[in-house]
């Protein structure tokens, strides 16, 4: 195939979490943000906006509510991305709808599909300019307070953190590897459990050798272990779903 640069860029991410105190050009933070608008977004809602922090007090208490990750404090840029559906419950008051149907789960999906596509257009259109990012989930640790904090008002919450800035050369990262492509990319039919265990058996191993490699002798780097963990833990954000219904998603006026 011929040389694509916006595969190898695609396929050249990390995430960065050390970056150097060189500030963001005037104007590169907005080119950034326009290229997040033109995702793609169901039926044109457009349900979500971006919260630019950067008052010092508040940026140190996302730290604190985010697991202590500092390169929220170090980025050139730090963004509160957000599913948004109380802009379109105002355009729906304008108009005197019958019924705002924020009941479903279908709602949820819409926002935070939105919020996910718009994060990556601008985390791509950053790496193209040579910048780094990092994602927090971390954000959705503690939804409540998240939400005072940033004065979300009713149909907004948080759905990531993205961290903007310029790699620090000194802490360099390293591309780690991800699932077999047969792991992911089923044909017609999904993948029988059988077949979905030798992948992972793959996997395992290639993510030994990577840790390996760099140096960083976890105590059991297989990924099938280090999923049992985590995906046995998402208990410990059991107040999203309080704070959804808070915030007015699965119910109806």
């Amino acid at each position: 195939m011929m040389p694509n640069p916006t595969t190898d860029l695609l396929l050249s991410h990390r995430s960065v979490r050390r970056y150097t105190d060189q500030p963001l050009p005037d104007g590169l933070l907005e080119e950034l943000i326009a290229c997040g608008q033109k995702a793609s977004t169901s039926s044109n809602l457009q349900a979500y906006s971006i919260i630019h922090v950067t008052d010092p007090d508040r940026k140190a208490k996302m730290v604190e509510l985010c697991a202590d990750q500092l390169q929220i404090e170090q980025s050139a840029a730090f963004l509160a991305v957000c599913a948004d559906l109380h802009r379109d419950r105002l355009a729906f008051d304008m108009h005197d709808g019958e019924r705002f149907d924020d009941a479903y789960i279908e709602a949820v999906m819409i926002a935070a599909v939105d919020a996910a596509l718009v994060m990556q257009n601008i985390s791509i259109a950053a790496e193209s300019h040579g910048l780094g990012i990092c994602m927090i989930g971390a954000i959705r640790n503690n939804p409540i307070q998240v939400g005072e904090l940033l004065e979300l008002p009713d149909h907004v919450f948080a759905v990531s953190g993205l961290c903007i800035g310029y790699p620090d050369p000194e802490h360099p990262t390293t591309i780690k590897p991800r699932l077999p492509q047969a792991a992911i990319l089923h044909r017609d039919r999904y993948l029988n459990d059988d077949a979905m265990h030798v992948h992972m058996e793959t996997y395992d191993q290639a993510m030994i050798d990577f840790y390996n490699e760099q140096g960083m002798h976890n105590r059991d780097p297989r990924w099938t272990r280090v999923m049992s963990g985590r995906v046995g833990r998402f208990h410990g954000r059991s107040d999203l779903d309080v704070f959804l219904k808070s915030q007015g998603f699965g119910k109806q006026d």
